[in-house]
């Protein structure tokens, strides 16, 4: 049995904790009945924290899979350590939706609400790639059947959904707005007002409400301080990436240089 306080207690936060338990108790499975187990997908701040357990856990041997090289959420394969990598199925299927409009532009938030609204759950679903009137998604395997057969609109728009091969996917092609500032401070409220155009009483607001992610971790403190390459993210409003700190002005005010995709 593993000892499961024993494993968290480094982690502070609930949420946090929730989601490593089920990832230890699916560990518990494997070790118990030899069989192979798959987590749901984690964003990067779950899967550090689920890997850096179960780097310490005996006799298992794990993969992360996200559908390609640069996925951002993945889910964990966990199997005994006597198997080989390749002896494992990858429990992921890859979905292409098609728009049958050319009037109209489907976006993320378009396509993540058709497949919510069919009564999923977000952890059982990885990426979603967009390209013009193209998506790709990365689902869990045993859902592909479901959105095969009954997705046919996303919002308004008719659409046609096909199975394809992990190699056909196109990975993302991100372009950035870069952003410049001279703030007071590396606080994250200065620097979220910098890469939003907000006030510094609305950006307390959103931290206030835990609206603002920072590395995909929940945090409330205005004064947290950020750092280069930090990734903070606002629900509903996108996200900039931390992407140098120039140093001070003569005024001693500090210079940013952010990147938000576009």
């Amino acid at each position: 049995m593993l000892n499961k306080e024993k494993l968290i207690e480094h982690i502070k936060e609930d949420n946090l904790k929730d989601v490593v338990i089920k990832v230890i108790d699916k560990a518990e499975i494997v070790l118990k009945k030899h069989e192979i187990k798959s987590t749901d997908f984690l964003n990067p701040y779950e899967l550090s924290a689920a890997i850096n357990v179960l780097n310490s856990i005996y006799d298992l041997s794990y993969i992360e899979v996200g559908g390609y090289k640069e996925a951002e959420r993945k889910t964990i394969v966990m199997f005994p350590d006597y198997l080989e990598d390749y002896m494992i199925d990858i429990p992921v299927a890859i979905l292409e939706i098609q728009s049958l409009s050319q009037f109209v532009n489907l976006d993320h938030r378009d396509y993540l609400g058709s497949i919510l609204g069919m009564g999923l759950k977000r952890e059982k679903i990885g990426d979603i790639i967009i390209h013009n009137n193209m998506c790709q998604i990365i689902i869990n395997s045993n859902l592909k059947d479901y959105i095969l057969y009954n997705l046919n609109k996303v919002g308004n728009t008719s659409v046609k959904v096909k199975e394809i091969k992990l190699e056909d996917i196109i990975p993302p092609n991100i372009e950035y707005k870069k952003i410049q500032g001279n703030i007071a401070s590396l606080r994250l409220d200065a620097v979220l007002s910098t890469g939003f155009k907000l006030s510094r009483t609305e950006a307390q607001s959103l931290i206030s409400k835990e609206r603002v992610n920072v590395n995909w971790g929940k945090t409330i403190k205005s004064s947290y301080e950020i750092n280069e390459n930090d990734i903070i993210s606002v629900k509903g409003k996108g996200r900039v990436i931390v992407d140098s700190i120039e140093g001070k002005t003569k005024s001693g005010r500090t210079v940013v240089k952010l990147l938000k995709p576009i």
